[in-house]
């Protein structure tokens, strides 16, 4: 028995447990006298499903094509060739072309990568041919390498069936549909009103399913060129590196720059904050730098102006190191003198802690100050100063002045004291431009020291994160001034080498010649 003739007995025999019912099914709707009623029923939902598909085909839904813009360096020349791109995939779609066969496969290929390529090249009579060959193998590598994927995780069983089990797939599809369209002619013999309602069916499934497939073809037809394309763009650009390896690291010149900034960077982080104490006469700088130690750094006696600058080194938790500057009072007629020697100092400043006394109502020394201080920065084209915080000091005289029941909760302001330092602390925020939370009230009476910790500390710990931008910067000055040095004294050095050089070979040369000439005159 031939195999065609066998398939159509396997079918046949299969058949038969399926034609019962369906015959029984005929009969009872026939008996019944629903027959036409059914006939009629499948016709009106035939017709219906054959209206909405032609009102989806009228709509002409797009499908979401593939967008390859984001990746596509931006220059005019990578632009030009991916406009390209998008005209070669418009008019493949148009033209709707047989996928089945390897020439459109071929043929495209090598007009999306002429086309990129003239882009490039546009003066070479063969632009296409301008492209390394190793480069041209790493796109078929990549492009292999994403089929395989898609392949492994899109396909099921791909990594169980072989080519031959494909081919012989095929070949049984083929046969099956033999099988079938005899099937149906048989049946139409047998049972002509089943088979009407069947062949409509199927002609309307097979319309839907052609215009579902033509949307899918128009997406792969797009998706191939784009790809292409976008490989092509890679490949004719030079942006396309055969070894991905080179990007583990960083070349030799930013490794050399790495290596510096990480020296300079190295060298901020060692550097200790720079932090400015200022105030007025008897404001009690000296006392505030006595209670940041909790010990006595600084004089406090009947000498009301600390002469010149002192220097102390503070350490505590979360503060590293920090040196404190206590320069001496302003206030005086000789304010712009006092000024103009701390300057220098004050440029070097992280930090400025100013002390105000919170029962001084002459503001006017302070903002002059702080005017001073902005106008020092101005002049040294420093765009970023110092963060500043100020410790009011002598609260404790406030009104009412016999009181004194610490601690006191200046947001809530619950007794006469606790306003009395509010509107204090609000009085110097307004006048000298600063922030509340800037502010810290204190009391630096020996042995009665009040808010040093819980307020002032935190104040500066508040604004830390600027002071290192200040510090950064600061120390990057230093280095850039120091980088300065170093590399004229080493282009000095180098120079120098490079004249001894000449002139101890110049000098052999003049002794050679001179040698020569007094031997010849012997002879």
């Amino acid at each position: 028995m031939k195999m065609k003739t066998r398939w159509i007995v396997h079918f046949l025999i299969i058949m038969i447990p399926f034609s019962i019912p369906l015959a029984a099914g005929f009969y009872w709707l026939w008996l019944q006298q629903k027959l036409i009623l059914w006939f009629a029923v499948s016709a009106a939902l035939g017709g219906i499903w054959w209206l909405i598909n032609q009102r989806l085909n009228r709509r002409d839904m797009q499908l979401e094509l593939l967008d390859i813009s984001p990746s596509v360096e931006k220059t005019a020349q990578s632009q030009r060739a991916y406009e390209k791109i998008e005209q070669i995939s418009a008019a493949h779609r148009a033209e709707n072309p047989d996928l089945e066969s390897s020439e459109f496969y071929m043929q495209t290929l090598l007009e999306v990568m002429r086309a990129v390529a003239e882009q490039y090249y546009p003066k070479r009579k063969d632009a296409l041919l301008e492209v390394k060959l190793p480069h041209l193998l790493k796109v078929i590598e990549m492009l292999a390498q994403e089929l395989r994927v898609s392949l492994s995780e899109s396909v099921p069983g791909s990594h169980i069936f072989s080519v031959s089990d494909i081919v012989r797939s095929r070949r049984l599809a083929s046969r099956g549909r033999d099988l079938y369209r005899l099937f149906r002619i048989v049946s139409a013999g047998l049972d002509p009103v089943s088979a009407i309602v069947r062949e409509l069916r199927i002609l309307t499934t097979d319309n839907l399913l052609s215009y579902s497939t033509e949307d899918l073809k128009r997406w792969l037809i797009d998706a191939y060129i784009k790809k292409i394309g976008y490989y092509a763009i890679e490949l004719y650009s030079g942006n396309l590196v055969l070894d991905n390896s080179l990007f583990s690291s960083p070349t030799r010149a930013s490794q050399q720059e790495l290596e510096k900034i990480k020296r300079r960077e190295d060298v901020a982080t060692a550097e200790p904050f720079r932090i400015m104490v200022l105030g007025q006469t008897n404001a009690g700088k000296s006392s505030l730098i006595n209670a940041l130690f909790g010990a006595k750094k600084a004089e406090t006696d009947v000498i009301p102006t600390t002469q010149g600058i002192t220097t102390y080194l503070l350490e505590r938790p979360g503060l590293e190191s920090a040196i404190i500057s206590d320069c001496e009072g302003y206030g005086s007629a000789d304010s712009p003198a006092s000024f103009s020697r701390i300057s220098d100092e004050i440029i070097r400043s992280d930090i400025i802690i100013m002390t105000m006394s919170a029962v001084n109502a002459a503001r006017e020394p302070d903002k002059k100050m702080l005017q001073a201080i902005r106008e020092c920065f101005a002049n040294q084209d420093k765009s970023r100063l110092p963060p500043v915080v100020v410790a009011l000091t002598h609260v404790d005289q406030l009104r009412p002045v016999r009181e004194w029941n610490p601690p006191y909760d200046v947001m809530k302001t619950l007794s006469a004291k606790a306003q009395s330092i509010r509107l204090a602390m609000d009085a110097v925020a307004e006048e000298l431009g600063l922030n509340i939370d800037q502010i810290a009230p204190v009391n630096l009476k020996p042995g009665f020291e009040y808010n040093i910790e819980e307020g002032l500390v935190p104040a500066v710990f508040q604004q830390l994160d600027q002071a290192k931008q200040v510090r950064y910067l600061r120390c990057l000055k230093e280095y850039h001034k120091e980088d300065y040095w170093r590399r004229l004294w080493k282009q000095s050095k180098g120079a120098g080498q490079f004249i001894a050089k000449q002139g101890f070979s110049a000098f052999i040369k003049s002794s050679a010649a001179l040698v020569g000439e007094r031997k010849g005159k012997t002879d």
